[in-house]
């Protein structure tokens, strides 16, 4: 793994370079691999709604979604757009290969995922460490 990288574990923060809010990724049942004894994440686990939640407003202008939602943003301020709900193209990339987690490529705290929305999915933590 280049430098620095670590595994992904269920509860990682991610964002979208396009969305107001980070969001946890999500395992439901767990692929029984583990990292510091939590669940570990593989390149499949990139389902929206069942492993990856909206990341709240949505500022692509490729998004077609014309329903507004309102949320709070981070500062306390109310925002408003259009709700950012991924549209995945494919299985996450920059995975380790040679690190299988039920059969499929480890992810990584360098792992992408691209939205057809122009979002770019990444990690700003590992899940290691968090409760």
């Amino acid at each position: 793994m280049p430098d620095g990288s670590r595994y992904i574990v269920r509860g990682a923060k991610m964002h979208c370079n396009h969305g107001s809010h980070p969001r946890q990724i999500n395992l439901p049942v767990s692929h029984g691999s583990f990292v510091n004894d939590k669940p570990a994440m593989n390149e499949a686990d990139s389902k929206a709604i069942q492993n990856i939640a909206y990341f709240g407003i949505c500022n692509s202008g490729t998004n077609p979604n014309s329903e507004n939602i309102y949320l709070v943003a981070e500062n306390g301020a109310t925002i408003s757009g259009k709700r950012c709900c991924p549209n995945i193209l494919a299985n996450w990339t920059k995975t380790k290969e040679d690190t299988k987690v039920e059969g499929q490529s480890a992810l990584t705290s360098e792992s992408q995922l691209i939205c057809a929305f122009e979002g770019l999915i990444t990690f700003i933590s590992d899940g290691q460490h968090e409760e």
